[in-house]
């Protein structure tokens, strides 16, 4: 079984899956797509990361949420040429700027097509491209699962899209990954998702008047949950440091009884550090620690699976 985790190229997100590939936490169970969104240094560190390491990984030709595949070949931070490693897997999302030149692939590299829309996927149905292309990545739908066949991987938003950060408190703790990470059902051949972080792509982070902490966690049964720990203080936007004490002394409260044995991961471990300190290292280190202990705990699952 693969994991499949689907990324924009977020600076945090970004900073993550370099760390996690320096330290051999990702390995060739896991395999990141990225959906680049930023002429970034920090997208060029991860790719030359990736290659040092030779991680599996794939990168999105026609990124559809931001304008970075509009600039064209003029970057400012160039990616390396990445046409014969047999690591990487060329990928593209089926949208009207679909070409099948995003595609191309040697002979020791296999191919990724996102399509979530039926009546695109549809036209493509009987074609020479649809047959040529190694794996779909497709919503869990009968009808797309009919026309991609065995070539199916699921993409799924296992978290749960509110309209404020304190709506999360209502949730509290909840169910996270449709598909089974020890046996896939229905005929997929592997699993992917968004993560902790979601489907849904702003461009800018708007102010909220909550911080809320998202923790992945297994349970004994080998259910994925995800319990949200939400700050108190949410009637002004001021306190950020505040809020996030609150949330992280309620992830200290909660973690001793439920976070054990393989839910106890590094990067767990250094965000509970941050308990015993003054200093408040930003929404951003928070995000990057909580998704560096999903992939953790996934890397550890993978790796026990028989």
């Amino acid at each position: 079984m693969i994991y499949y985790p689907y990324l924009r190229g977020r600076m945090y997100d970004l900073l993550a899956l370099r760390e996690l590939c320096e330290h051999e936490q990702l390995g060739s169970k896991i395999v990141p797509i990225i959906e680049p969104v930023r002429d970034s240094k920090e997208l060029q560190q991860t790719v030359n990361t990736f290659c040092e390491h030779q991680q599996p990984f794939s990168l999105i030709a026609n990124p559809q949420v931001s304008l970075y595949g509009l600039n064209g070949d003029a970057k400012l931070h160039p990616l390396p040429d990445l046409s014969e490693a047999s690591f990487f897997h060329p990928g593209a999302i089926l949208a009207p700027d679909f070409s099948s030149d995003f595609l191309k692939t040697k002979s020791n590299q296999t191919s990724f097509l996102i399509a979530k829309n039926y009546s695109l996927l549809k036209a493509y149905k009987n074609t020479r491209l649809l047959k040529k292309i190694n794996d779909v990545f497709i919503p869990e739908e009968a009808r797309l699962h009919q026309i991609v066949g065995d070539k199916a991987i699921s993409l799924t938003d296992p978290l749960a899209f509110v309209d404020h950060v304190a709506d999360y408190a209502l949730l509290d703790d909840e169910y996270f990954q449709p598909a089974s990470w020890w046996q896939q059902v229905d005929n997929y051949h592997g699993f992917g998702d968004y993560s902790m972080v979601g489907s849904h792509y702003f461009d800018k982070g708007m102010p909220s008047r909550a911080i809320a902490i998202h923790i992945i966690y297994v349970t004994a049964d080998g259910s994925l949950r995800i319990h949200h720990f939400v700050s108190d203080s949410n009637e002004t936007m001021g306190g950020q440091k505040n809020k996030f004490f609150e949330s992280l002394s309620k992830l200290v409260e909660w973690a001793p009884a439920h976070l054990k044995g393989l839910n106890d991961t590094p990067a767990l471990h250094e965000l509970l550090n941050y308990y015993n300190q003054t200093k408040f290292p930003g929404l951003g280190n928070v995000k990057k620690l909580s998704l560096m202990h999903h992939f953790q705990l996934m890397n550890r699952l993978l790796g026990i699976k028989k």
